[in-house]
């Protein structure tokens, strides 16, 4: 079911709702790459969804079917976007415990969230700090410096967005793409517009996490991932650094766990994963802070009905 949403300050945001037959009272929201639209998790969603979680996806404003405000940012993405999915997720799955499966960028901004500490888990799946020096010296780290010092300033600057085309993804908004550039640039990678560390709410990430990458992803090498460790010091993470082969295919990269080719087994593992750890940390349906959407544009009656 696809639903048309409103963010905390009124942006309207596309999301699309799947749910279970038989709820197993563990509902997800999944964060999405940069500049990947949220169609591209459909498959993977259904099936958690065929497994009883209630699945939420959505994309960022500036993407996809979300309104485009010229004033987008990325900081934008994780404090109100995804902010107020989480809200919306509590509304639409009240006695749900809660989880987010963030998709690289979708696992960096977790923290930016001042209610992320109401989720119960996290799935991390090749999710990175995105400064240069992370990756191996030599041609792969010149093209991080390039991206981030050339390739997206200039771009974006001559076409008004930066087409996406140039790294696999949809055209990021101007604002979204400096930002990008910005916390590339940066030690800090997240980080505000004077370079300062951006961490508001990264402690209150205290529930079991999972962070898988795999030894084929160009985009998210292991010193990348390892690198963004110490954002969630609070964590319980269990890390898995996989070879394709660990889920019995041939290439996984930083886009093909959540592609529809990827073997089922590997989807049931975090099924599983989920599952158990929801049921150990969930909270029940007493817990009031569930029981209404505090956004006054969103009722249940203004769904916007189509197939999902």
């Amino acid at each position: 079911m696809d639903l048309l949403l409103a963010a905390r300050d009124g942006v309207k945001l596309a999301a699309s709702l799947f749910e279970p037959a038989t709820p197993n009272g563990h509902a997800v929201l999944l964060n999405s790459g940069t500049g990947i639209p949220r169609q591209f998790y459909g498959a993977f969603a259904r099936h958690l969804a065929d497994r009883g979680f209630t699945v939420l996806t959505y994309d960022y404003r500036g993407l996809g079917g979300s309104d485009k405000p010229r004033d987008a940012t990325m900081e934008q993405w994780g404090r109100v976007d995804q902010a107020s999915m989480i809200d919306h997720l509590a509304a639409l799955a009240p006695d749900a415990s809660r989880a987010v499966i963030g998709h690289s960028l979708g696992g960096q901004i977790l923290g930016l969230a001042d209610n992320i500490g109401s989720l119960d888990a996290a799935v991390l799946i090749c999710s990175q700090s995105g400064h240069w020096r992370h990756w191996p010296a030599g041609r792969r780290r010149l093209r991080m410096l390039a991206l981030w010092w050339l390739l997206i300033p200039g771009l974006t600057t001559l076409a008004g967005r930066f087409p996406g085309a140039w790294v696999g993804t949809a055209d990021l908004p101007s604002g979204v793409a400096r930002s990008w550039a910005r916390w590339g640039r940066s030690r800090h990678y997240v980080c505000d517009v004077q370079g300062a560390p951006l961490r508001p709410h990264n402690a209150d990430v205290t529930f079991p996490l999972r962070w898988m990458s795999f030894t084929d992803d160009p985009l998210a090498p292991f010193d990348a991932v390892e690198a963004m460790r110490p954002y969630y010091p609070n964590a319980a993470i269990e890390r898995r650094h996989l070879a394709p082969g660990d889920l019995g295919t041939d290439a996984v990269g930083h886009f093909g766990f959540f592609r529809k080719s990827m073997p089922r087994r590997a989807w049931d593992e975090i099924a599983d994963w989920l599952d158990n750890r929801l049921r150990q940390t969930g909270r029940t349906s007493s817990l009031e802070e569930v029981s209404a959407c505090p956004h006054r544009t969103f009722s249940p009656k203004s769904k916007t009905a189509s197939a999902g």
